[in-house]
Order: C-alpha cells, then structure tokens, then sequence
C-alpha cells in the first residue's frame, strides 16, 4: 500500500506535529524528495533575480551553463549568485516546501577551493524547471520558445515518418526541419514524447523508441 500525503503551506505547529509523528515510524516512511513543477515553481519564484539567471541559462543549455556566460564582466565574483540557491533550499525545507533530504537541483562544477566554472542540472530535471519557468514568466524568453518549436518540429517529424528513432534520427530530422540541436537536447525531446505515450522505448540501456500503434 502506498499513500501520498501533501501539504500545502503548513502553519508552523502543524508541522512540528506531523515532523514528530512521521519521526515516530521512520522506518516504514519513504519521503517523496522529487523535483515536481509544483516545487520548481515555488523554488524558482522565491529566486532573486541574479539567482534565477542561473536556474534559466542553466535550463536554456540543456542542463549546463559557463561561468563566463553569468559573469558581467571577466573579474566579476559568483558569490551572490549560487549563495541564494542554498539559502532557499534550507528556507523551503524549513517551511514544508521540500524534504531536507531533497537534492540541490543545481550544483557548482569547478576544480575546487572555491573557483566556479560553470553549473549543472540533471538532465531529467531540465523539462521539469522548464515547465516551472513557463509557468512562472509572464513573457517568454527567445530561447524558451526555440525549445517549443524545436519539440514540436521533432513531434511532427515522428508522426509523420514512424517508425523507430534514436538520437542520430533525431537531431537529423531536427536539422531538416532548420534547427540545430545537440544530442542532449535531442534525447531529452524523445523522453518527452515518450512520456506522453507518443514512443515507447525499446532499449533499457541507449536512447531507442519505436512510434506507438
């Protein structure tokens, strides 16, 4: 048996109570510490504007973006940017918002001591933030509709062609259509359209979908 339980905004007392009742059978509670739209939008809202430029860039590179691309000029420091990203996930843990045992869903990438060369998303958190994004600008961005039109171009392509498809058939009928994609993008628009029962996959280990009946 399975039961999901959620709760939106509990007041502080509430909360103290639930904390210590679900402390009491730990070990028969399995916490739900998945990045949902809904939590990606109360994550991405409660950004300061520097912070949501790396959450959007980040979405807008498939899952990476450069230092230099965040930076307004060359000796200029991240500090304020990825410095917001930790204190709100304590603060939306501490609120209800998300468990504490949630992943970051954007990390640093560097050599260390400090030094940032750019930050990453997984690749499967990608359309879940992209969606939030949407969700929560009111005016869409250039590259936020490339990526739908890019979507629906591949969608077509698959409707109309059948057949099996993986990434190399992909980004082929993407560049016959006058986009350019990389294969990352081309894998993450196939998850998607399988996703929404357009392909199935038929390979556990490589990204390979044949066309539903």
């Amino acid at each position: 048996m399975k039961i999901v339980v959620t709760i939106d905004q509990p007041t502080g007392d509430f909360q103290k109570r639930l904390l210590a009742l679900l402390a009491e059978h730990a070990s028969q509670v399995e916490v739900d510490a998945t990045w949902t739209v809904q939590r990606a939008e109360q994550y991405y809202r409660s950004l300061p504007k520097r912070a949501r430029r790396i959450i959007k860039l980040c979405v807008a590179g498939d899952g990476y973006v450069a230092s230099e691309d965040l930076r307004d000029d060359e000796n200029a420091s991240l500090r304020g940017h990825s410095a917001s990203l930790k204190r709100l996930l304590q603060r939306g843990a501490m609120r209800g918002l998300w468990p504490e045992s949630i992943h970051p869903p954007i990390t640093p990438v560097g050599p260390g001591f400090g030094k940032v060369v750019g930050y990453a998303m997984d690749e499967d958190l990608v359309p879940v933030f992209f969606t939030a994004i949407r969700n929560v600008e009111t005016e869409p961005e250039e590259w936020a509709e490339q990526r739908l039109t890019q979507a629906a171009a591949l969608e077509k392509a698959i409707r109309t062609q059948g057949g099996t498809w993986d990434t190399r058939r992909a980004v082929t009928a993407l560049s016959d259509a006058g986009h350019e994609a990389s294969d990352k993008r081309a894998r993450q628009i196939l998850r998607d359209l399988a996703a929404s029962g357009l392909l199935v996959k038929t390979d556990p280990d490589r990204a390979v979908y044949d066309t539903s009946a």
